[in-house]
This record gives structure tokens, C-alpha cells and sequence, in this order.
């Protein structure tokens, strides 16, 4: 995440309708706003990726997958973020689809970027576990092929699965997703 713009913090109403004027992206937390920098080609081709493998997979079932155009709310007042890859099961997220946001996500994937790792490894992570809704939080290192699954086990805990390598058999047990790493890269 970007640094915080100088500016004085805003309630979450403000966020929302300065947010509804701006060209760019900003994520919004605890009162401040981060302008979100853009991706590398390998980040976004390895979105894409992500995104239309997990399309395909979900064809057909109630639950659908949306990029990076999408803000996912964490204790509405308190933490807004823009996911590369969301996937919502929920009836009230896909009741309006002119919405601009998800409440209740069953995966977050995040394309992990150096300028950005941090915080989604950190702080992202930690406001993420807020949500009943999520059941994985996936990290995908585009560059080493490597696909971090933090998996909500029986105890509400998350629980760390790794799977390194373009050739690496992958799962995403929130939505029975089965496949190789290269699937999500290219």
C-alpha cells in the first residue's frame, strides 16, 4: 500500500463519495486513504489468469468471481479495499450487481507486488479475519510461482498451505477449486 495522502483523516461517508470522484483507487483505513499504485504486466496478466480460471470453475454454481474494480468492506466503517480477485457466494452481494462492493467474500487471491506485500501479508490480513463470510485469503507470488492459501480451519483459525512451483497442484477449498499454479499465472 501506497503511503497515506496528506490529508485530514475522513469518516467512511466521506471516503465513499470523495472515492465515487476519483480516477484513481484508494483503500480506506481507521479514517485515512491510501492511493493504490498501479501493477506490472506480469501482476496483471496474473490476475486475468486468476480471474478466468476461477470463472470457469464457478460457471454454474451461485457464486461468482470479480477484479480489482470491486471494494470489499471489513467492518463497514472501518476497512475498504480494493482485492485483485474476490469470489462472493452471498445472495445480498450479487442482489444489486451496480454495486460497487462485497460484504461477505469467501476468497480473497491478492497478486503480490513489492510495494504492496506488506500490507497484504500484515494489516489487509488482519482486517480480513474480521469476516465470518471468508474461508481463504490467497497470496499468489506471480514471480516464484508460489501460492500461499490461508485456510479458516474448524477452530476459526487460518491455517497456512503452500504450494510452490508453476506445476505445483493448487487448491482453493472455499469454492473446490483444483489446479496447478501455472493456471492462476498465465
Amino acid at each position: 500500500m501506497a503511503s497515506a495522502l496528506t490529508q485530514p483523516t475522513m469518516t467512511m461517508d466521506d471516503y465513499l463519495a470523495w472515492e465515487a470522484q476519483q480516477p484513481e483507487k484508494h483503500d480506506f483505513f481507521a479514517g485515512e486513504v491510501f492511493a493504490m499504485t498501479g501493477g506490472t504486466l506480469r501482476h496483471n496478466l496474473a490476475t486475468v489468469a486468476s480471474v478466468l480460471a476461477l470463472k470457469t470453475h464457478l460457471q454454474g454454481t451461485p457464486c461468482k468471481v470479480f477484479s480489482g474494480d470491486v471494494k470489499v468492506a471489513v467492518n463497514v466503517s472501518e476497512h475498504w479495499f480494493y482485492p485483485d480477485v474476490v469470489v462472493t457466494c452471498d445472495t445480498h452481494d450479487l442482489s444489486d450487481l451496480s454495486a460497487a462492493k462485497i460484504n461477505a467474500p469467501v476468497l480473497v487471491l491478492e497478486v503480490l507486488s513489492p510495494s504492496t506485500a506488506a500490507y497484504d501479508r500484515g494489516q489487509k490480513f488482519l482486517s480480513l479475519q474480521k469476516l465470518a463470510s471468508l474461508k481463504e485469503y490467497a497470496l499468489l507470488d506471480a514471480e516464484a510461482a508460489r501460492l500461499e492459501v490461508f485456510r479458516r480451519n474448524a477452530a476459526s483459525r487460518f491455517e497456512l498451505y503452500v504450494f510452490e512451483g508453476a506445476d505445483a497442484q493448487a487448491e482453493l477449498a472455499s469454492i473446490g477449486w483444483q489446479g496447478n499454479v501455472a493456471c492462476l499465472l498465465d
